[in-house]
C-alpha cells in the first residue's frame, strides 16, 4: 500500500506542475536572458503558447504512465 501512496503523490506532483507550466516556461526565458542567449528567449517567446502545451502534454503523459504502472504493481 505505501508503494501506491507513493505513486499517487507523484502523480499529483506532476499534475501540479502541468499546471504551473506557463510559469517554469518564463522561468526558462528569464534562465536564458541571464546567460544571454537570444536566440532561445527569442524562440521561446514567439511560441510561447506551443511551449505550455508541449510541457503540460509531456507531463500529463508521465503523470498517465505513473499511474498504470502504480496499478499494476499493486495488483
Amino acid at each position: 500500500m505505501p508503494v501506491m501512496l507513493l505513486f499517487t503523490f507523484a502523480i499529483l506532483a506532476l499534475f501540479a506542475l502541468a499546471i504551473a507550466a506557463p510559469k517554469l516556461v518564463r522561468l526558462r526565458i528569464k534562465f536564458f536572458k541571464w546567460i544571454h542567449w537570444t536566440w532561445a528567449v527569442s524562440v521561446l517567446e514567439e511560441h510561447f503558447a506551443t511551449w505550455v502545451i508541449v510541457f503540460r502534454i509531456v507531463l500529463v503523459g508521465l503523470a498517465v504512465v505513473l499511474f498504470l504502472f502504480g496499478v499494476a504493481s499493486a495488483l
